[in-house]
């Protein structure tokens, strides 16, 4: 008997041991989740703030070369832009690679490496960056032809800012990278600011749609100066390591999404630049300029949620609770504003741009919910690169290309556009979130 109390006296022991360190790790737990979340809040909203002040600047920048510029001058301004958001996508694809691989290695501890890869990064986008400026100025008259420009050198300028965009996101993605969204915002502001400033007055002193496009490369310029001065305690680090070939292999498909989520805000315009003329072009190019408030509200949310991610992915942490609370945060963000732009397109359209565009209020409303589903799908797009989960690519680039495909047969009017681009982006969201929750369950059950 006394053997048996002893037995049970200890047996009882070990389980008040078990349970409380049961206690123990659910604690831990709730506190790492509530660090994560606290932490994806509090980024959420330095990056938001930052958005802000640059999408202020940034619309107050298309208003005024809108009104500015006129329907016609407005309508090659904005087909020329849209050609730069989407040949850039190279320099998108530079800040999310780079960022994913510098969170990886800040989360190891390795920043010596860090600094070896900006290193390497800049050495290798120098020779890039030749090329491809070369190719697009080479290109530039059938560029021109195509988008009925008549001067060439409005493509040279182009040219010259996408050299320049392949050097900002070296620095841009180790800050975001390295979580220090601070910095980051405060480079966002400084570009778009810069833009403005510099933009209108090159086109008060009579430069036109050079003008404009010119106050774009200086404040690309200044950014890029700017990004480097944070950087410089990490690339004083020495590192003698990094395998860039993995960085290929991930920026690979990387630049296939970015191309593909930088597609549906930009292909539409100059779709309508070349089927249409500068008149209806430039009233499209307004609408475009609306939609992209929608469009890029969220953009703080991916930007905060990609090295988060990326790190607690690293660390065999559970990620999917992240996306469905960025999801939330962005329709709460861009929602209103989508429900604004479908009740009051008129007094929107007539506010920002004046009467002489008020042909666009009948593609406002529509074209607004169209660019939150988009964003809602660039989310989880971003999602899914941050956990390495390439395969989604190959569903973003479907729903894409037969978004060209349609658009290129599909253009009778600008309402067909529209009505095209707000189907396929309801279909490509809904299919990307369920294959992301389906993907998460397997990993989960594995």
């Amino acid at each position: 008997m006394p053997i048996r109390e002893k037995n049970s006296s200890g047996s009882e022991a070990h389980r008040a041991h078990c349970s409380e360190n049961m206690r123990n790790h659910l604690n831990v737990a709730r506190r790492v989740n509530f660090h994560d979340h606290f932490g994806l809040f509090k980024h959420t909203s330095i990056m938001f703030a930052a958005s802000l002040i640059t999408g202020t600047c940034n619309y107050i920048y298309q208003i005024y070369m809108g009104k500015a510029l006129g329907p016609e001058s407005y309508g090659v301004f904005g087909s020329l832009f849209a050609i730069f958001y989407i040949v850039s996508v190279c320099g998108g694809t530079i800040q999310t690679s780079i960022a994913r691989f510098v969170s990886k290695l800040k989360a190891e501890g390795e920043y010596g490496n860090i600094g070896f890869l900006l290193y390497g990064m800049l050495k290798r986008m120098s020779i890039l960056g030749i090329i491809m400026f070369l190719i697009f100025t080479f290109a530039g008259k059938y560029i021109a032809s195509f988008l009925k420009i008549e001067s060439n050198e409005l493509i040279i300028i182009v040219g010259i800012i996408l050299f320049l965009s392949f050097f900002l996101p070296i620095g841009t993605g180790a800050l975001q990278g390295m979580e220090r969204f601070w910095y980051l915002g405060t480079i966002n502001i400084l570009n778009a600011s810069s833009k403005l400033i510099f933009g209108i007055f090159l086109v008060c002193m009579g430069f036109g749609v050079a003008g404009a496009l010119g106050g774009v490369a200086i404040a690309i310029f200044l950014a890029l100066i700017a990004s480097f001065i944070p950087n410089i305690p990490v690339l004083k680090h020495k590192g003698s390591k990094f395998d860039f070939f993995q960085l290929y292999k991930y920026a690979f498909p990387v630049i296939i999404a970015v191309f593909c989520y930088t597609v549906p805000a930009n292909i539409d315009v100059i779709m309508v630049k070349h089927f249409f003329d500068e008149y209806n072009a430039g009233i499209y190019t307004a609408t475009s300029v609306l939609g992209k408030i929608v469009f890029f509200i969220p953009g703080a949310v991916s930007a905060v949620m990609f090295p988060k991610v990326s790190g607690m992915h690293t660390q065999k942490k559970r990620t999917f609770s992240l996306l469905n609370m960025c999801l939330i945060i962005a329709c709460s963000l861009s929602g209103p504003v989508a429900l604004a732009y479908l009740l009051t397109p008129s007094l929107i359209v007539n506010f920002i741009f004046g009467p002489k565009y008020m042909e666009a209020t009948p593609l406002v409303g529509i074209y607004g919910l169209t660019m939150f589903f988009f964003s809602l799908s660039v989310i989880v797009s971003s999602y899914n690169l941050a956990i390495h989960n390439l395969k989604y690519i190959h569903i973003l680039a479907f729903f894409i290309f037969l978004l060209i495909f349609l658009l290129s047969i599909f253009h009778k009017t600008m309402e067909e556009i529209v009505i095209i681009m707000f189907c396929m982006s309801i279909i490509l969201f809904i299919s990307s979130y369920f294959y992301t929750f389906w993907e998460d369950k397997k990993r989960v059950n594995r």
